[in-house]
């Protein structure tokens, strides 16, 4: 299978470059380059925040832009799913980079406690730099590229920093996201300790965001008509509920830190990501010459306007239908520039999303908020833990234990672990508290969801408990809905693999998105250099393309 499949893609890169100059108008390389490689340019490394997985099939009637194309011409894992808890931007990031589950590559959350500092931690932090991927204990697609060919380039930009850099990795040339504080792109002193690149200079210059100051976020026709058929509906939150049309910024006769951080919220700022990947593949004349570049894009503003919305309001399906056309418009850029022939495109998705409480019960499910009454009995489960052990502040933070305290009363490890655990256990909306001893044991592995808390337990990182919530019950004390359990609702994401030449075909064996970079590492052949051991695999040598 294998066999066939690697004469299967030669064959397509063969047919494609006879009529490649007919159909792209592409940059000659330089004379002092090796001659072009008979194989992809570039690889297009597409990732939705937030993106659910049925987002595809619900809103798929509306799409004609990007998510439409790459649906028909893309190999597509209809089963695809983030194969750890925890499910947050960063690890969901560098899992798809590096595939490795966070207990290899070291991301096991947004944020994690650091128990010589003695507080939390972001997980792009950096003493010297402010950001950078340093925390990131493994290499990406990005880096195996680089390890084969140093004059490949690799680069990725997002609205979000950590998106960016996790996506990036150590031995990329760049990564760019958007500043809240001025409406432009920035970078890192990691890549760039004396001043960024030309072009970003000038694209930042331009001011494209300006031009929304004054102006409303309304919804589009398709939007405004969408109904219950694919599940959209104004769930009631109260007299304060936002409705279209939404506004940018604050009270102001001026541009100010308020308008900007506000694009943040919007789609304008995957917008304005389009734009600056498009600068971006000119900047830096990706895909012009003998060697596989590197770009990864990943769109942020399904994840904050999903947390506020929820995933069947009208917000969100405006802010993927505005995608699909901002998505459509890059590939056709990008084909003009380059030649789909000569690229090879994937999108999936950090993590998903759950709905909103109201939303279920509206639906006649269950659904629950978490309330007062839960936030007490986390609160008394602290305090009876002192009267059980003694006074003492046995909590660091979060679900991280006091171990030299422990170790200073003589005290079991594991004993107090499971004496917290029982405790929590009794408050509402605890499904199951799952200890670091607990997960330790081989027998965890066998349980499916303790499988994905052991993906999270990293040497250094791992908490001393994990808390996997009810399906059916939303943690957090304000409006809207949030991702990070271990449930489908926030595993379950899509991925489309475009070959070149827009093979289409349907696999719907379970995948785990640690297989992401394994499978297009593979598709890359020689033009890589993957490591000995990953968690992930070449999932198209795994399931072959079935008939075509």
């Amino acid at each position: 299978m294998i066999r066939r499949f690697a004469v299967l893609v030669a064959g397509l890169f063969l047919l494609n470059a006879a009529t490649a100059c007919q159909q792209t108008s592409v940059v000659e390389p330089d004379s002092d380059l090796p001659p072009q490689l008979d194989g992809p340019r570039l690889v297009l490394f597409l990732v939705v925040d937030q993106m659910r997985a049925e987002y595809l099939d619900r809103f798929g009637p509306l799409f004609s832009g990007g998510f439409a194309r790459l649906g028909t011409e893309s190999v597509r894992f209809t089963e695809a799913h983030h194969f750890h808890a925890v499910t947050e931007t960063s690890p969901g990031h560098a899992t798809l980079s590096t595939g490795l589950f966070p207990n290899h590559h070291g991301i096991v959350a947004n944020y994690w406690f650091d128990r010589q500092e003695g507080d939390f931690t972001y997980s792009v932090s950096d003493s010297t730099f402010r950001r950078s991927p340093r925390n990131l204990d493994a290499t990406t697609l990005g880096s195996w590229i680089k390890a084969a060919s140093p004059a490949s380039k690799v680069f990725a930009a997002s609205g979000k920093d950590r998106a960016a850099l996790l996506t990036a990795g150590k031995e990329a040339d760049g990564a760019f996201w958007y500043d809240r504080e001025d409406g432009s792109f920035t970078s890192s002193g990691y890549y760039y300790p004396e001043e960024l690149p030309q072009w970003l200079l000038e694209f930042n210059d331009r001011k494209l965001v300006d031009e929304y100051f004054a102006t409303l976020w309304e919804p589009l026709p398709q939007t405004q008509a969408a109904g219950a058929e694919i599940g959209i509906a104004d769930t009631d939150l109260g007299p304060l509920t936002e409705r279209f049309p939404h506004t940018f910024g604050s009270m102001t006769m001026q541009r100010d830190d308020s308008f900007y951080a506000s694009i943040y919220s919007t789609p304008v700022v995957d917008s304005y990501l389009a734009q600056l990947a498009r600068a971006l593949i000119e900047g830096e004349q990706l895909g012009q010459d003998g060697y596989v570049d590197f770009l990864g894009i990943s769109f942020s503003a399904t994840d904050t306007v999903g947390h506020g919305f929820g995933p069947n309001s009208r917000e969100v399906l405006d802010t993927l239908l505005r995608l699909d056309r901002e998505l459509g418009e890059l590939l056709d850029y990008i084909d003009r520039r380059i030649g789909l022939d000569k690229v090879i495109v994937s999108l999936s998705a950090d993590h998903g999303v759950m709905e909103l409480p109201e939303y279920l019960r509206d639906q006649g499910l269950d659904g629950r908020r978490l309330e007062v009454a839960d936030l007490v009995c986390v609160q008394r489960a602290g305090e009876r833990l002192a009267q059980q052990f003694g006074d003492g502040q046995w909590v660091l933070d979060g679900e991280y234990l006091d171990e030299e305290l422990i170790a200073e009363r003589g005290l079991d490890l594991a004993t107090v672990e499971a004496a917290a655990a029982r405790l929590l256990e009794e408050c509402p909306g605890v499904a199951r508290v799952w200890t670091r001893t607990d997960l330790e044991k081989p027998e965890a592995t066998e349980d499916p969801i303790g499988q994905l808390f052991v993906n999270v337990l990293h040497p250094q990182r791992r908490a001393n408990f994990y808390i996997e919530f009810d399906s059916a019950y939303l943690p957090i004390d304000s409006y809207g809905t949030t991702h990070g359990s271990p449930h489908r609702y926030d595993t379950h994401v899509p991925w489309l693999l475009r070959l070149p030449g827009g093979v289409a075909q349907r696999i719907e064996t379970t995948v785990h998105t640690v297989d992401v970079a394994p499978t297009i590492a593979a598709l890359l052949g020689s033009a890589v250099d993957v490591p000995a051991k990953l968690d992930g695999v070449d999932r198209l040598a795994e399931d072959g393309l079935g008939p075509l």
